[in-house]
């Protein structure tokens, strides 16, 4: 294990010919915190600069090869700095709340990895990379300190250089002539006279870096331009060098490091070596870094010995599948021994006939269902595993027309598992099987136990659950992976019902979740039709704009450019133009969409790159991209929806993303324009809750302001422009409304002043006094996500209304989010658990509204199907003489789906067109 804290190093080895390197680690953290976007870890902690860090340790290591490899840390606590100046570093904001939590992370990575840490209390960071880069140097070796601090540039030497890590770019003597015009024994004096105010370092007025470097050059050192003050050219310079002179004698010495603070961890620890392969692979695993994870190429930790082998019962397996209140018996993963077992591969439909009846037998039956990935929604499966106790068979292509195969796998007795069964479903259809008795899908069941964990494949949950796997028998791979597939699902079928169970998630897994499998399978099947020429229109008239568009952006930069490149956009924004870098990535001035809305204000050129985005990502993704989507056979797009994919619940879609197509702009509704019901004469028809999330958490605060606003019909965002404004309801202006829809939505998801006052072009005062006067007039609001909050920090985790669960760690007590302005400063760790909890518990209740409006449609004997969910709606197609039945039915099973404290409200639309409604 790598020393985490030091004193002093011992007596220095020999290191002619040796390369030491060390890290400013929390200059380099907080440079990542700021480049790096909000990235969580599977538990909900940001973890951005975390993975920033690692990823620049582990290329260090890889491609550098220090011989040597330090990092140094300041250490908690006031420095002998402080003691002298009691203002220095007076002017620095506090530490980011989303980069606290990230910062032991560090420090266990550190460990991990192998690389010693040191700090010691009174000194900082500096200090120690002055002491090891002087002792270093002394002892023959070159020192490579990897920091951006101005400061160091005064340890530089023939032995000594700085590099940025972020530039990847070396910098020593000669670079220090070039832009201070100065030598290394001169930075203290030249930083004395210009002042330092990212430390609140004064130094004298008037003095800038031209001038510093003048005096320097003239007079060589700090003490001899004091002496000759009388002599500098300047009325104004010279009163200052005077009267400022006992001041920057004092800087000077806050300025200068200390190269002899007292370490005394042994050099040896610091030595390269090759970090613990199964540790650092948990770590990154832990963490959700899987492009790491992949590229240090760490074996898969092995899973522990089995102990005694048992196979539980087929029936001990049904007596969970259809009665999920009786006890199962905790299963053990079985070693691969025990797996191992012949592929039956039947040749004629008699044979097969005897094989199913054997495995039907034996239920539940475990399914894998084997497709070429063509991309068709009715691509035909390549041939079907079937196991059940120890017998597993392979039907092959030819034999999937089987009457008794049909059978079977309609029978909704004989109860199925297997690994996205949903997918499988899909797959069936082809050949004319509808899929029933799906009872326990593994896919599913895992992501309820790890919605946070971002792959779910099968062998990645196994991975997780560290089960023995088979080995592939002797026959065709397909075959191969399909049986392992099989025996791979089973053994997760003997654990995780426990687990389920454990964690409160069964009911939500058979009531919820599993029905939902058959629901979206049908969505997907059932698909949308396009008008192709609308879209073919549409993508010649964006064409024109874009051409247009284009001639103006050249316009206004004096010739002609790449629009595409971010690298001559940035040349054109921030060389020629001259606009001010509002943010930098790794690569340099970002571009993007929030800088240019910035930019937009200073120069028309921003602006007009933004349309240009716009139109060419509606072009591309949708106008273009839509109509190469349409099966051929169906003459609809089929998307497919994802249930294991968000970490709230929410439904996603892909292939392609439907949920995403704008609604609010005239482009958007272009594009809706050209969806169609699945056939002529039909119509859509939608229903979508109206501020269901804000009656969610009326419904879980109990509010009574909340409360009382729904009961009256009130409009919610009205009655909070009063409570904000201090008015009454009806002097509330559309601007008050609209300020006050922001204030409700963000303080929902714990907004802070900062991020309101941006959000709304407040100042951040006002941004304050808004949030107070929400929580003074929503108290219990505010009680409620304390008390999410509390129970979060304790228990490790938040729920829905439906007891879906989230792992969530870093959340601070009260004091710690409590902000100036008396409401909430919350972190991301913060932010996310509100945010599942609310948005968690919608999700629940629109996958209930759905289960309930599929069965009410099927009850009825109607046509109509759900095509489409987007988060609070959803939309239907149906024949135009069940509109007025289905616009009857919809708000009914909506609003009777879940019982809250609060009305719920639906409204309904129908149309020709997805425009429409």
């Amino acid at each position: 294990m790598a020393p985490t804290a030091a004193s002093a190093l011992a007596a220095v080895p020999d290191l002619s010919g040796r390369s030491v390197w060390v890290i400013d680690t929390l200059s380099r953290v907080y440079q990542l915190f700021h480049a790096l976007p909000e990235m969580p870890s599977p538990q909900g902690i940001p973890v951005s600069a975390v993975y920033g860090f690692a990823r620049d340790l582990l290329e260090v290591i890889e491609k550098k090869q220090p011989d040597y490899i330090f990092c140094a840390m300041d250490a908690p606590g006031p420095t002998f700095r402080h003691e002298r100046f009691a203002a220095y570093k007076g002017t620095r904001a506090p530490m980011p709340a989303d980069l606290v939590p990230q910062i032991p992370l560090v420090r266990r990575l550190l460990d991990v990895i192998g690389i010693p840490c040191l700090e010691l209390a009174g000194f900082e960071a500096d200090d120690i990379l002055a002491t090891l880069a002087t002792r270093a140097a002394a002892s023959g070796g070159h020192c490579i300190l990897a920091t951006s601090d101005k400061d160091a540039r005064q340890l530089l030497s023939p032995q000594v250089q700085l590099l940025n890590l972020r530039t990847n770019t070396f910098y020593g003597a000669s670079e220090l002539l070039a832009e201070w015009g100065i030598r290394p024994d001169q930075v203290v004096d030249f930083l004395s006279l210009v002042g330092d105010a990212v430390d609140n370092v004064p130094g004298v007025p008037q003095i800038g870096p031209k001038s510093a470097t003048e005096l320097l050059r003239t007079y060589n050192t700090l003490d001899s331009v004091l002496e000759h003050a009388d002599e500098v050219a300047g009325l104004k310079r010279r009163e200052n060098l005077k009267t400022h002179a006992d001041g920057v004698r004092a800087s000077r010495e806050l300025i200068r490091l200390v190269t002899n603070v007292p370490i005394t961890i042994p050099w040896e620890s610091g030595r390269r070596h090759a970090p613990d392969a199964a540790r650092l692979a948990e770590f990154l695993r832990e963490m959700g870094f899987k492009s790491l994870l992949a590229k240090v190429l760490v074996p898969a930790i092995k899973p522990p010995a089995p102990t005694t082998p048992q196979r539980p019962s087929a029936q001990g397996m049904l007596n969970f599948l259809d009665d999920c209140s009786d006890p199962v018996e905790s299963p053990l993963p079985l070693p691969a021994t025990v797996l191992k077992t012949t592929v039956e591969c039947p040749a004629n439909e008699s044979e097969l006939a005897k094989l199913l009846l054997l495995v039907a037998s034996a239920a539940p039956l475990t399914l894998c269902t084997a497709r070429q990935s063509s991309g068709s929604i009715l691509s035909k499966p390549v041939g079907i595993a079937l196991a059940a106790g120890d017998v597993c068979i392979w039907v092959s292509a030819e034999l999937l027309g089987s009457q008794a195969l049909k059978e079977l796998l309609e029978n909704p007795l004989v109860k199925k598992t297997g690994h996205d069964l949903k997918r499988q479903a899909v797959a069936l259809r082809a050949i004319g099987i509808h899929l029933a008795g799906c009872a326990l899908d593994t896919l599913v069941a895992a992501y309820l136990l790890d919605a946070g964990e971002r792959n779910q494949s099968l062998s990645e949950v196994a991975k997780r659950y560290r089960l023995s796997t088979t080995e592939p028998a002797e026959t065709s791979s397909v075959v191969a992976q399909s049986q392992q597939e099989c025996r791979t699902v089973e053994q997760l079928c003997m654990r995780l019902p426990d687990l389920l169970r454990e964690a409160g998630l069964l009911q939500l897994f058979h009531e919820l979740e599993m029905p939902l499998v058959h629901v979206l399978a049908e969505m997907e099947l059932r698909g949308m039709r396009i008008d192709c020429d609308i879209l073919a229109r549409l993508s010649a008239h964006y064409a024109q704009q874009l051409e247009l568009l284009e001639r103006e952006i050249h316009a206004l930069a004096g010739h002609s450019f790449v629009i595409t490149s971010p690298l001559q956009v940035r040349g054109v924004l921030f060389d020629e133009l001259k606009l001010p870098v509002v943010k930098r990535i790794k690569t340099g001035p970002s571009t993007d969409a929030a800088v240019l809305e910035e930019l937009a204000a200073l120069h028309p050129l921003p602006a007009k790159l933004l349309e240009h985005r716009k139109y060419s990502k509606l072009k591309s993704t949708y106008v273009d991209a839509l109509p190469m989507l349409v099966e051929a056979a169906t003459g609809r797009i089929h998307t497919s929806f994802n249930q294991t994919t968000t970490a709230t619940g929410r439904l996603s879609s892909s292939d392609p993303n439907l949920q995403n197509i704008p609604i609010r702009t005239a482009e958007g509704q272009q594009i809706r324009d050209a969806f169609l019901p699945r056939e002529p004469g039909w119509r859509f028809v939608s229903a979508d809750y109206s501020q269901i999330e804000l009656r969610i958490l009326a419904h879980l605060s109990h509010d009574a302001a909340m409360r009382e606003a729904f009961f009256s019909g009130e409009d919610i965002h009205t009655r909070t422009a009063a409570a904000v404004f201090g008015c009454a309801t009806t002097q509330v202006s559309a601007e008050m409304r609209r300020t006050a829809k922001a204030v409700n939505f963000g303080i929902l998801y714990g907004q802070s002043a900062f991020g309101l006052a941006k959000a709304l072009d407040l100042s951040q005062a006002d941004a304050a006094a808004f949030i107070a006067a929400y929580f003074q007039a929503f108290s219990g609001a505010a009680a409620f996500m304390d008390d999410v909050l509390d129970r979060c920090r304790q228990d490790g985790h938040v729920t829905t209304i439906l007891g879906r669960r989230r792992a969530i760690v870093g959340v601070r007590d009260r004091e710690g989010r409590r902000s100036a302005g008396g409401g909430f400063a919350l972190s991301l760790p913060e932010r996310t658990a509100i945010n599942t909890v609310v948005q968690g518990s919608a999700a629940d209740l629109i996958k209930l509204a759905m289960l309930e409006v599929d069965r009410r449609l099927s009850a009825g004997g109607l046509q109509a199907g759900i095509v489409l969910q987007i988060h609070d709606e959803l939309l239907l197609d149906c024949p135009a003489e069940e509109t007025t039945a289905v616009e009857q039915l919809l708000p009914e099973a909506m609003r009777q789906a879940m019982h809250l404290d609060v009305p719920l409200e639906v409204s309904v639309l129908s149309g020709k067109t997805w425009a429409e409604t």
